[in-house]
């Protein structure tokens, strides 16, 4: 049975998009909250283990204060209705408070970069450092993920901070080449890039050298003030002459470089004396190039790379490891409180601004598509941060975009609130206000008749294993494409998994109109039944295509697989709805934002038990970074079954669980001529 949507019924395609600006803004702050806490340890220098902390307490809070208002959302009462007021508010606190987040004072940094061209001698990214626009960047970055073919260069930066450096004295810095982790080889070394805050720079006794010490030494005296150049020599040298490669030093022997300051970089550079030392001093510098590429250098025996620099600028220490987490985590708090405001009563608004079962699929793969722009956005987000065209230092490339996101959240995230209209009669939220013991009484009873509401928890229970089998094996296809299809070739790898990723993402798009269309011609769980057997159907191809032989077959699966989580949230959204009508039917109260919370919350606490199975599993596997191509055979067999046969069989298992949902589209026209009949009138059901 199928039915045409009534004209009163029917969401114009504006009010769609508006409702799908919301998600847009949805995503995008997730993305950003997730995506940019990279720079706390970038620019910031804090622990790893201090970072994961901030990334997990937050969103236990999160957890907790999704219920409590999605609750106070279904019982508010306002002139402006139930769900507009805390979008209006939620938008405008959350962007200013995702600002204010990345407004932490940062250290002082000194980053040195080295580059090894590879065999063929040429640099596969194109001009190293040249200051582009952002959309020649993402431009230039998709021209190498499209591109597949074999690239040998190599790179990796480390970033030196106070108290190493000081002000008005000599600091020599001594860096193991094992710190430089992506520097895979160093047969061909070609360059060595200067950046980060100083703007003027003296540079003396810049070598690589062999050692038995592994660890980074520093050293460097008390800061002094009022030098305008240095009035001593760097300390001479003390590494015997056969262990070292000098580029630039009186002690030493110099090989040949090209240029001290390439043509694409942002500095001046020149010669100089020091009490009598030859030394090189860069002013307006953003970032230089030290180019030897035409006559690269065999780096493979040398354990350090060395370098002296002195500086008359002052170079501040930033804050406590104990500030920044103390400041990033109450403002992290005080940030998802106000993103829940926002977020959970948007979700709750869109079961709401029709009752109707074809269009709510519509307005869902319209906020479907234009939520997922986010997504394609936020691999961006490390590329405008990081760059030294652009920024001196990641943080102040976080704080740009943080206010950025700002902007972008404030001027959309109202436009819900202000185009959109709830639509249903005689809510919770028009009785009279329980006292506070009542109010808690009234929660709790109403989470629990959400969470024993038995469709509704089918719906949990087929997205927890669909969302959380795919978060808990994504790191498995990169393992897949490097050890396996690719032979160890972790460059091959990454472009593969960059290729098929986007072939993923705009094959997502697509999969949003086909599964819209689907679920209004077949029904929503016959459309689920379709879109999530493509997505079985494609990761079973993955056995067959991810293939060392033929590497560009691994592009097969993607389309079939983008139905899965295409399919799963264009589908699940529209199906709450339905339950909330069913709910109502059963208690007499509209609970949107209960239902929207709690789903969500499922979605949220899946996601972090998901991440760290995947940990286990993959430590199962006996994967080793360092055996590189000589994974053990049952590593690659484990790393191939996990990556295809758990998602597999966990769709398989949130079929079972859509099958036994109860909710037709003839249970659910039944369901609304009920309500409205004891609403007291409207319009039939149209059949």
């Amino acid at each position: 049975m199928t039915h045409r949507t009534a004209p009163e019924d029917r969401i114009s395609f504006p009010h769609k998009i508006a409702y799908g600006v919301g998600g847009f803004v949805n995503n995008l702050l997730a993305q950003g909250i997730g995506g940019m806490t990279v720079v706390l340890t970038l620019a910031l220098g804090m622990d790893f283990r201090l970072v994961g902390l901030l990334g997990m307490l937050p969103r236990f809070f999160d957890a907790i204060t999704d219920p409590l208002v999605g609750f106070i959302s279904d019982r508010s009462r306002s002139r402006w209705g139930r769900r507009r007021p805390f979008l209006f508010v939620g938008a405008i606190a959350s962007g200013v408070i995702f600002a204010l987040l990345w407004q932490m004072p940062a250290p002082t940094q000194f980053r040195l970069k080295l580059v090894d061209y590879g065999a063929d001698g040429v640099y596969s990214g194109g001009v190293t450092g040249e200051p582009v626009s952002i959309f020649e960047a993402i431009g230039e970055s998709l021209r190498d993920i499209v591109t597949v073919e074999v690239m040998d260069d190599v790179e990796d930066e480390v970033t030196i901070l106070p108290p190493t450096l000081v002000t008005g004295a000599w600091v020599g810095i001594d860096v193991p080449l094992s710190d430089f982790d992506e520097l895979t080889t160093r047969e061909h070394l070609s360059q060595i890039l200067i950046s980060g805050d100083l703007t003027e720079v003296y540079v003396d006794n810049v070598y690589l050298y062999r050692t038995d010490d592994t660890t980074r030494i520093a050293t460097s005296g008390e800061d002094r003030e009022g030098l305008a150049a240095p009035d001593a020599p760097a300390r001479l040298p003390a590494v015997p002459a056969e262990d070292v490669i000098s580029f630039f030093s009186d002690a030493y022997d110099d090989v040949g470089v090209d240029f001290w300051s390439a043509d694409w970089d942002e500095a001046d550079v020149a010669d100089a004396r020091a009490a009598g030392d030859d030394v090189k001093h860069y002013t307006n510098l953003r970032f230089a190039g030290i180019d030897f590429g035409e006559q690269p250098v065999d780096a493979s025996a040398m354990t350090h790379v060395h370098m002296d620099i002195w500086t008359p600028e002052t170079t501040g220490e930033g804050r406590s490891q104990a500030y920044y987490f103390w400041y990033f985590l109450v403002g992290s708090l005080i940030f998802f409180l106000a993103y829940t405001i926002f977020a959970t009563p948007w979700v709750a608004l869109g079961y709401e601004l029709t009752p109707d079962f074809h269009e709510r699929t519509r307005l869902m793969g319209v906020q479907n598509f234009v939520g997922n722009v986010a997504f394609v956005m936020a691999p961006w987000f490390l590329v405008v941060m990081t760059n030294p065209a652009w920024f001196r230092n990641q943080m102040a490339g976080a704080r740009f975009l943080a206010l950025a996101i700002c902007v972008t959240v404030i001027l959309l995230g109202v436009l819900p609130a202000i185009f959109l209209r709830e639509r249903v009669p005689g809510a919770a939220g028009d009785q009279e206000q329980s006292s506070g013991r009542e109010a808690v009484g009234e929660f709790f009873g109403g989470l629990w008749q959400t969470v024993r509401t038995g469709p509704f928890l089918l719906l949990c229970i087929a997205t927890f294993l669909i969302f959380n089998s795919f978060i808990m094996i994504s790191a498995f296809q990169f393992w897949v494409f490097v050890y396996y299809v690719s032979g160890g070739n972790v460059a091959d790898g990454a472009s593969l998994a960059g290729l098929v990723g986007t072939l993923g993402i705009a094959g997502g798009f697509a999969v949003i109109a086909i599964v819209t269309w689907l679920g209004t011609k077949i029904g929503k769980r016959n459309a689920f039944f379709v879109s999530t057997g493509i997505s079985m159907f494609g990761y079973a191809l993955k056995w067959f295509c991810y293939h060392p032989e033929y590497p560009m077959l691994a592009l097969l699966p993607a389309p079939f697989l983008a139905f899965g989580l295409g399919g799963l949230f264009t589908l699940m959204g529209s199906m709450i709805a339905d339950v909330v009508d069913l709910d109502e039917l059963s208690t007499g109260e509209r609970r949107e934002g209960m239902f929207g919370s709690v789903y969500w919350w499922v979605v949220k606490v899946g996601q972090s038990i998901a991440l760290g199975a995947g940990g286990f599993l993959l430590a199962s596997t006996g994967l080793d970074i360092d055996l590189g191509a000589n994974q053990a055979a049952r590593t690659i067999t484990l790393l191939r079954v996990y990556d295809a046969v758990v998602p597999l069989v966990a769709s398989a298992i949130a079929i079972l669980a859509i099958y036994k949902y109860p909710i037709t589209e003839t249970t659910a026209l039944k369901v609304r001529a009920e309500l409205e009949q004891r609403r007291g009138g409207g319009a039939e059901a149209t059949a």
